[in-house]
C-alpha cells in the first residue's frame, strides 16, 4: 500500500475513534449539572466556572450534546 494512503487510512481510523469515544465522561459536568447541585443563579454559576477556569483549576472543552454545543468540565490534575 502507498504512503499516501497509509497516512490517509491513520487519519480516517482516528477520526472515527475520536467521534465515537465517550463524549462525557465520568469525572466531567456541565453548567446545567453545577447550577443544580449549588443551586445558584445561571449567571453567578458560569461566573464561578469561568474564574476556575482562568485559574487553572478546571478545565473545559466543548462537545454536542443532542445537536448543541456545551461545554464540559473538568478537574485539572
Amino acid at each position: 500500500m502507498k504512503s499516501e494512503t497509509q497516512k490517509a487510512i491513520s487519519s480516517l481510523d482516528f477520526a472515527i475513534a475520536e467521534c465515537t469515544r465517550p463524549s462525557k465522561m465520568d469525572d466531567e459536568f456541565t453548567l446545567a449539572e453545577y447550577i443544580v447541585k449549588s443551586k445558584i443563579p445561571r449567571t453567578t454559576a458560569q461566573q464561578n466556572l469561568d474564574n476556575l477556569v482562568r485559574s487553572g483549576l478546571l478545565s473545559k472543552r466543548k462537545i454536542s450534546i443532542d445537536g448543541s454545543l456545551r461545554n464540559l468540565f473538568k478537574k485539572t490534575c
